[in-house]
């Protein structure tokens, strides 16, 4: 019994015992080889996808995939499912301190359902999902009645230097492999990469310096930490904020001497971004329908079933919106010397969301007017939130 409960870290092995590092390291080298066979079937997800009925139906999605890409698909499933299984196995043998094969078999069962989302309805994947995102975290905090009766190693304790520097403090450390960030760092891959260096930082920093006062090394890869988090989180931000300020001063200032001198070249601008709003309307609503009396547009029917009530209200916001930059134009059109605003506000009561399907109503705002005599602020703004109605038809 003790031979089968030995320490075993490797990636793949069902006999043994892992700690909880090594067993997150392991699982991050899992994950990134899992992103080679996942990526291919997300990209072709993204590019088959049509209606917002769609995303909630991806186990659908899987059967009209192309059969290679389902192949490849369940090939590294199966794959990262074994290796994954492996490390789950020693890991519960170290958590209860013996083979409980029952106990083991079931989590691991629960993975393998886990692994297999794909193929299940949205509601079963967030009850798996759920259940394996608790099972997970006990299994990577709770310590191991073996593993925790080990000698302390600070090697194996994580390096926020080096996962939050990586490439920087690779150079500070001669931990040179940190320096395939630049190749991976914009990639899906890029933050596994990360948390394998903060996973192993303490380990390359301490072999490569051939320290051998472990005080002194452990204040300053603390000292480390402490100065890249400071860059990241104050430094960075600030001086990201000062391009970004800096970047709409010098556009406001060009529009403005545009408009100052070049009236013509602005009327292009403005032009631009109305064709602009009206692609992005175009995203939403399937046709529309702009009469004296009405601005009607149409969505489909299963798309708007599953829109927020905030999602709704945006887009009938975004109806008028576009509604009153067509009434402008044609406005300025029929009358050429003469100048009438319109906006979303204008536009919103007589503003109609339709199904495209049905022709039934699916959204409007109604404002009652009566709620606006001697009403206080607070009883104003909910008797124009609630001016929204909704309907499912």
């Amino acid at each position: 019994m003790e031979d089968k409960l030995r320490l075993n870290t490797e990636l793949y092995g069902f006999d043994g015992i892992i700690g909880r590092r090594d067993y997150f390291l392991n699982r991050v080298i899992i994950a990134s080889i899992g992103l080679i066979f996942i990526l291919p079937y997300q990209i072709w997800l993204i590019t088959n996808m049509q209606t917002f009925g769609d995303l909630l139906g991806l186990h659908k999605m899987f059967f009209q995939a192309p059969i290679l890409l389902k192949l490849w698909l369940l090939t590294g499933t199966i794959g990262t499912f074994i290796l994954t299984a492996s490390n789950i196995n020693r890991r519960l043998n170290d958590i209860s301190g013996s083979i409980n094969t029952v106990l083991n078999g079931a989590v691991i069962f629960l993975f393998l359902l886990l692994n297999l989302c794909f193929l299940f309805p949205l509601g079963v994947c967030l009850l798996i999902g759920f259940a394996g995102t608790i099972a997970e975290l006990i299994i990577l905090f709770k310590l191991g009645k073996i593993t925790r009766n080990y000698p302390y190693d600070f090697t194996k304790e994580f390096n926020w230097g080096a996962f939050i520097g990586t490439w920087i403090w690779g150079l500070f450390n001669k931990s040179y492999k940190t320096l395939w960030i630049f190749l991976i760092g914009f990639t899906p891959w890029g933050f596994y990469y990360q948390l394998y260096c903060g996973l192993k930082g303490n380990e390359w920093a301490f072999k490569n310096k051939k320290c051998n006062d472990v005080i002194a090394f452990n204040k300053s890869q603390e000292k480390q930490s402490a100065i890249f988090a400071v860059l990241l989180f104050v430094v960075v931000p600030v001086i990201y904020f000062i391009l970004i300020f800096a970047t709409v001063a010098i556009i406001m200032f060009a529009t403005f001497d545009d408009v100052k001198n070049n009236p013509e070249k602005a009327e292009q601008t403005m032009t631009k971004l109305e064709d602009s709003m009206s692609k992005l309307g175009s995203l939403y609503f399937e046709s529309h329908l702009i009469t004296p009396e009405e601005n009607k547009y149409y969505v489909l029917s299963q798309d708007w079933k599953y829109y927020s009530f905030k999602e709704k209200k945006n887009i009938l916001d975004m109806a008028a919106s576009l509604a009153a930059i067509e009434r402008q134009k044609e406005y300025k059109k029929n009358h050429p010397e003469s100048y009438k605003s319109f906006s979303k506000t204008t536009e919103l009561q007589r503003t109609k969301i339709y199904s495209v399907e049905t022709k039934k109503l699916l959204g409007e705002f109604y404002l009652d007017e009566s709620s606006f005599e001697n009403g206080s602020v607070k009883e104003i703004l909910k008797a124009s939130l609630s001016a929204y109605k909704f309907y499912n038809r």
